[in-house]
């Protein structure tokens, strides 16, 4: 390995750390917002539906942009688009820390979602450019595990905060970490800036006589990069004819139609309900049966998810897609046994279960659907992944709710055994329309 190789090498890894790190303080902020201001409000008098109300405000705006912001990660520099986020995601809490009004806060609700659905995009993307297509899988299971890690901790940091320092001090510790988010992006750039200049001189010619020319290219490297930053990729192939309105709208269209795609799309939905559903659900059931420590579910659920996402590199990395079925249907047993035999054992059996397949599945769904698209579209695949996650997460919690309404609390875990198998018996028709799909491409 050559000295250049060593340095790019070297800044990739530097690169996935710190976006790693990044994605952990977004997931924690995420966590933290939609554990907290609900809490808060509940504390000072106001009902469980303004309560919902915020992070439905949240969730409508986060949607949204999954599949704008998929445009804008696809034709801006990743840096730019990631900086505009985080500093979305600063103003969505500087200004409730200084302004404390109800009317504010849910305004920064929307700031907060759009901003947290741009920064998750342009990251995962980030850290799919960083690797090659033989060790995506790996990257993403680590960038993965950032994401556990915040969502883990962030509801506890959050609730810690509000009764320890108050609501205005709760959004000046998201604030703080904000700016430490965006000072890290910032000091990479730099790094990663002056890497390429060492890069470009160690590669110039020796001698006094190369000297001005070594310097002239490095100067000129330096201004590509700043060039290229500034335009996006579009629009660095050259002059093309000018098109027409509805020509640029099929163009803005096409990349939300690949074929390929859409079965990794309608497993991201499904593997969602289940858990829009325990999400809401599992801390009912354990207060309704008697279980004590029903909060257990979700820290070992949480704490399997991060394991297998540090551990599932080469399951990432497999090329079988029907390996996901067994992964999304590893929840169905834990489910089965604690509709049967209700208990704290159980429950974590069945969180255990729960969080094999959550914590498999999203990476594998995730390298799988980039290894299908163009890397020029990666935007706007990983914000539809995100996109139909996002509507199968409310689906589920919606009917969940209905359901339990019609039967009984008691039924809960019946309900998500149901979620579960609806979810494989949809991964299974997914799975058998893509390969059908890309044997057909493949005779033709």
């Amino acid at each position: 390995m050559n000295k250049q190789t060593e340095h790019t090498s070297r800044m990739d890894v530097i690169s996935l750390v710190v976006l790693v790190v990044v994605t952990a303080f977004t997931a924690l902020y995420m966590k933290g917002l939609n554990s907290g201001i609900p809490y808060y409000y509940d504390s000072i008098g106001y009902s469980a539906t303004i309560g919902g109300t915020f992070v439905a405000v949240f969730t409508l705006a986060s949607t949204v942009m999954r599949l704008v912001g998929g445009q804008i990660t696809d034709h801006f520099s990743h840096y730019r688009v990631l900086m505009a986020s985080l500093l979305g995601l600063l103003l969505g809490v500087a200004i409730p820390a200084v302004w404390d009004d109800f009317f504010v806060v849910m305004a920064a609700r929307v700031l907060q979602g759009a901003a947290f659905a741009l920064a998750t995009n342009v990251m995962t993307v980030a850290v799919m450019s960083t690797a090659s297509m033989k060790h995506m899988g790996r990257r993403m299971g680590i960038k993965g595990a950032g994401t556990s890690l915040g969502t883990m901790f962030g509801a506890l940091v959050a609730t810690g905060l509000l009764d320890g320092i108050g609501f205005q001090g709760f959004f000046g510790f998201y604030v703080a970490l904000m700016l430490a988010a965006m000072l890290m992006v910032f000091l990479l750039k730099r790094a990663e800036r002056a890497e390429a200049k060492r890069a470009q001189q160690a590669a110039a010619p020796q001698g006094e006589d190369a000297s001005a020319a070594s310097t002239t290219t490095t100067a000129d490297a330096v201004q590509d990069t700043k060039r290229e930053e500034k335009t996006p990729p579009v629009a660095q192939q050259g002059d093309t004819p000018k098109l027409t309105a509805g020509q640029r709208l099929r163009a803005l269209i096409k990349p939300y139609l690949m074929p390929q795609v859409f079965p990794f799309l309608a497993m991201s939905f499904a593997r969602r309900m289940p858990k829009g559903f325990c999400i809401s659900f599992i801390l009912i059931f354990a207060r309704y049966t008697g279980i004590e420590m029903g909060a257990l579910f979700f820290v070992v659920a949480g704490a399997t998810t991060l394991t297998c996402r540090l551990l599932g590199g080469k399951l990432f990395d497999s090329e079988k897609t029907w390996l996901l079925l067994p992964v999304i249907s590893a929840q169905i047993v834990g489910f089965a046994l604690l509709a049967a035999f209700p208990s704290l054992v159980t429950l974590i059996v069945a969180a255990v279960g729960y969080g094999i397949s959550v914590g498999l599945s999203s990476p594998f769904i995730k390298t799988l659907t980039a290894k299908s698209a163009p890397k020029e579209h990666w935007g706007v695949v990983n914000g539809e992944l995100y996109f139909f996650g996002d509507m199968g997460k409310a689906l589920g919690a919606f009917l969940g709710g209905i359901i339990i309404d019609m039967l009984s609390k008691s039924l809960i875990p019946e309900i998500a055994l149901g979620f579960s198998i609806v979810t494989s018996v949809l991964t299974a028709i997914a799975l058998i329309a893509g390969h059908r799909a890309k044997r057909a491409n493949d005779r033709s």
